[in-house]
C-alpha cells in the first residue's frame, strides 16, 4: 500500500496479521455499504470487530453472514457480543448460541459475565467448550458495569479465562476508567500477565457519563503507559483513523515517549 506522504516519517507498525497492537472494531450494525467503504479505506488498521450486544440476533441471516464474510475478506476476526453469549447461557442456550456463531460463519466468541453471575468453574468450561467443541477462538471478558472487583479478583478471573483456553482477556473499560484510572489494578495486572494476552476496553459512549473526549484521553494515557504494541477495544468505525494516528504519537498529542512528535523533537 502506498501512500502520498511516505516521505514524512511516523514509527511503523506490524502489518497483518498482527499477533500485538490490535485494534478491535465495535460494530453497532454498521449497514454494509458503509461498513464496505469503511473496510476498503482504514481495513488495514483493524484486527477484530465485535459486532455489539444483541445485535446479531436482529439481522437478518443474510446480513449477518454478508456482514462476518466481509470482515473476514480483510483478515478481521469478527465476533458476537458477550452480553449476548450471557443472555443464551442464562437461558440454557450455550450450545444453540455457539451452534448459531458457527452458522453465521463467526470464527469467535466473546464470553463474559457483565450482567449475568456464573462461577469462575462454569465461566472456564464454557471457554473450554467453545474452543474444544466447536473450534471457536474465545475472547475472555473480564469485569462488570455494576461494581469494582477487587484487584485480586480481577487478576484471578483474567487467568481463569486464559486458562480456559482464551485467547486474549478483554478488560471491561468500567472495572478500570470509570471514575479515574485503576493504576495500580492495571500495573498489578500487567505484572503477572503477558500485555499482549490482554485487551483494553476503551469507555463507549452509550454509557451515562462517557463522552468522546474522556474516550479519547484514556486511549492516549494507554500508549503512552504500554507503548504502539498495546491492544486496545470498542474503537468506532470513525475513531479508526485517529486511534492508528495516538499509536504512532501523530494525533495532536507529545506525550507519547516513542511518537512521531516527540522522534521530531516536539514536546521533549
Amino acid at each position: 500500500m502506498s501512500h502520498p506522504f511516505e516521505k514524512i516519517p511516523i514509527p511503523p507498525r506490524q502489518s497483518k496479521p498482527r499477533q500485538r497492537g490490535l485494534t478491535m472494531m465495535i460494530d453497532w450494525g454498521l449497514p454494509l455499504a458503509l461498513q464496505r467503504d469503511c473496510l476498503q479505506s482504514q481495513g488495514a488498521y483493524v484486527d477484530e470487530a465485535k459486532i455489539a450486544a444483541g445485535i446479531p440476533r436482529l439481522l437478518p441471516e443474510a446480513i449477518l453472514k454478508a456482514k462476518v464474510a466481509a470482515y473476514g475478506e480483510h483478515g478481521i476476526l469478527a465476533f458476537p457480543g458477550g452480553q449476548f453469549c450471557e443472555l443464551a447461557i442464562a437461558q440454557g442456550n450455550f450450545e444453540v448460541f455457539l451452534e448459531g456463531a458457527k452458522a453465521a460463519g463467526f470464527l469467535g466468541i466473546e464470553i463474559s459475565d457483565n450482567l449475568l453471575r456464573i462461577t469462575p468453574q462454569r465461566k472456564k468450561a464454557a471457554i473450554a467448550q467453545a474452543v474444544g467443541d466447536y473450534g471457536l477462538k474465545v475472547m475472555g471478558e473480564v469485569g462488570r458495569k455494576d461494581a469494582a472487583m477487587t484487584t485480586e479478583a480481577l487478576i484471578a478471573d483474567v487467568e481463569n479465562c486464559l486458562e480456559g483456553g482464551a485467547s486474549l482477556v478483554l478488560l471491561e473499560a468500567y472495572e478500570l476508567f470509570h471514575g479515574g484510572i485503576r493504576r495500580e489494578a492495571i500495573d498489578a495486572l500487567v505484572g503477572r500477565v503477558p500485555l499482549e494476552r490482554l485487551m483494553f476496553e476503551l469507555p463507549v459512549v452509550v454509557l451515562p457519563g462517557v463522552t468522546r473526549e474522556q474516550k479519547h484521553r484514556v486511549g492516549v494515557w494507554l500508549v503512552k503507559e504500554f507503548g504502539t504494541e498495546v491492544n486496545l477495544a470498542n474503537v468506532e468505525w470513525d475513531e479508526i483513523y485517529i486511534t492508528e494516528l495516538v499509536r504512532r504519537g501523530a494525533a495532536g498529542d507529545a506525550s507519547h515517549p516513542q511518537g512521531a512528535y516527540r522522534r521530531a523533537g516536539i514536546g521533549e
